[in-house]
């Protein structure tokens, strides 16, 4: 199939939110125990699970010279509920550690963030979990999604098919790509290691390079990519 028709899978970065944040999250009456038991299979009380409020992504440039449309972040918003909460990406060797249940977008003068709750049962297996992240070890968080099209700020193409590189200037315009056509929300991780304003994890995957050549080479210096595989449809 044509290039515009394979997927990407993607991470983009969060913070757990604290108190002391400037970002505005709309009011709304806490009903969480409601919204919580929407995704049990049997009634929890609210002794039973703790919640914690997270920052995945935002409209932002990040270091990877890739950027959200606020159009996207209202897709992302929609689809984090009922989506798992991993620790570091890890969906083959671990099973979740919580469930999104619900979000909202949240706005800080020109950034505008997808800041979702989770629940984490308070079982004997997630009493380390839950003690790194109140005591601040585990504070920093990334989503992973797959989208279609990585749009070229200086031409509008596919960047995967025009000249323009992520990361470097033309006409003293900053090349980087928009991230348009988000299909699903995979999960949100905790992730160890912060990079870059509310920074997050170092080892960090995107796949949005096939078939690019010595383009790839450069993109991969640029950003520090690791390949991921295309999915393809027949």
């Amino acid at each position: 199939m044509d290039l515009l028709e394979r997927i990407c899978y993607g991470e983009r970065f969060g913070a757990v939110y604290t108190q002391d944040s400037t970002a505005e999250t709309p009011e709304k009456p806490a009903n969480d125990e409601e919204d919580v038991n929407k995704f049990s299979l049997r009634r929890l009380s609210s002794e039973e699970y703790v919640i914690f409020t997270l920052d995945l992504c935002h409209n932002q440039l990040d270091r990877h010279f890739s950027k959200f449309p606020n159009e996207e972040l209202e897709k992302i918003n929609k689809l984090v509920p009922g989506r798992p909460l991993m620790e570091r990406h890890d969906l083959r060797g671990s099973l979740p550690r919580g469930v999104f249940f619900k979000s909202c977008l949240a706005v800080d003068n020109e950034k505008i963030y997808v800041r979702p709750k989770v629940y984490v049962l308070r079982l004997e297996e997630n009493k380390s979990f839950i003690a790194n992240i109140e005591g601040g070890i585990y504070r920093e968080t990334s989503i992973g999604f797959t989208f279609t099209l990585p749009e070229c700020s200086i031409c509008g193409k596919d960047i995967r098919k025009c000249v323009h590189i992520p990361g470097k200037k033309y006409d003293s315009e900053l090349c980087f790509y928009w991230l348009r056509d988000v299909q699903e929300v995979l999960e949100g991780s905790v992730v160890a290691c912060g990079s870059q304003g509310t920074g997050f994890v170092r080892d960090y995957r995107n796949s949005v390079i096939a078939g690019l050549g010595e383009k790839w080479d450069i993109i991969y210096s640029l950003n520090n990519f690791k390949k991921t595989p295309w999915l393809e449809n027949d």
